[in-house]
């Protein structure tokens, strides 16, 4: 999240979250939490409504949360009829049309694409949602799709499948994520600093998620799961230029994960990797590759 692109009103929710959050910090902790399970209204654009218009689009009931199991209708997307199945995973505010180059290049290759709104994203169920629930609900999809010659994820579909892929009896033979977050926690510390809401707050926010999802947001971390992702081969690719998942965490991060290949580009930031050639190329090589 950068300052200079943050729309007014989420400044001004920004300012009142300050000014509340060292008398209110218990107030102050439930209208964050509330704001990031929100996610940003999303208006797709003429070319992707148009990809849209070539995917079978079907609908998946998987439950909420490991604790709920209350209904949830996911809709999924499908390109291609024939060959190995590929999983992709959008990033928050984000959309599977969001892949359309990828795709192609894909379907073009023999390989059956599949994907899905993400809760409260798109066409599926849900108003808030947060990882907790993209883990849960990834586990599920896997479960129900059967077999996946591999996943591909960006940004925050990236950090859902590392972290399933850890914690859950899951397995895919390839992962390969963009421009992906590396760690929850941090990005909320992030978040308070850059609204300057008071540090009293963030004991009262961890304490807020593990009442609400049984979980402990420290554990959101993929720091936490060095050489525990189970899946055969993994690719990273990430720019430089990225200031939204910064290319010096994720050198480090690389550092300590040495099974873990990577390209590394620069000039494209965090969503126009999704399109570049040279990750593209790569993408399709690790699809291509021999897992063993």
């Amino acid at each position: 999240m950068q300052h200079q692109v943050l729309p007014l009103s989420l400044r001004m929710t920004g300012a009142i979250l300050s000014a509340m959050s060292r008398p209110f910090p218990v107030t102050t902790a439930k209208l964050f939490y509330r704001l990031y399970c929100t996610p940003p209204a999303l208006k797709l654009r003429p070319v992707h409504q148009q990809f849209r218009d070539q995917a079978v689009l079907q609908h998946l009931e998987v439950t909420s949360y490991p604790f709920d199991n209350a209904p949830l209708k996911v809709t999924t997307y499908r390109w291609g009829t024939t060959g190995p199945k590929v999983l992709l995973l959008h990033g928050w505010g984000g959309s599977p049309l969001h892949f359309k180059q990828l795709i192609s290049s894909m379907v073009a290759q023999g390989y059956r694409v599949v994907s899905y709104d993400g809760p409260a994203h798109g066409l599926s169920g849900g108003k808030r949602t947060n990882l907790v629930q993209w883990m849960h609900v990834l586990e599920q999809v896997m479960q129900q799709e059967g077999p996946l010659h591999a996943i591909v994820g960006h940004s925050f579909g990236g950090l859902n499948a590392a972290l399933t892929l850890s914690r859950k009896n899951v397995h895919v033979p390839r992962l390969l994520m963009l421009s992906t977050a590396l760690s929850a926690p941090v990005f909320f510390d992030e978040a308070l600093r850059l609204f300057r809401i008071h540090p009293v707050v963030m004991p009262v926010l961890h304490q807020l998620i593990r009442q609400r999802l049984k979980e402990d947001l420290s554990e959101m971390d993929m720091h936490r799961y060095i050489n525990n992702i189970k899946a055969d081969k993994i690719w990273m690719a990430y720019d430089t230029t990225d200031t939204l998942a910064k290319a010096t965490e994720i050198d480090d991060y690389l550092q300590q994960y040495p099974a873990i290949q990577s390209l590394r580009i620069t000039g494209d930031g965090h969503f126009r990797i999704m399109r570049h050639e040279a990750v593209l190329q790569g993408i399709l090589a690790v699809l291509a590759a021999d897992v063993t």
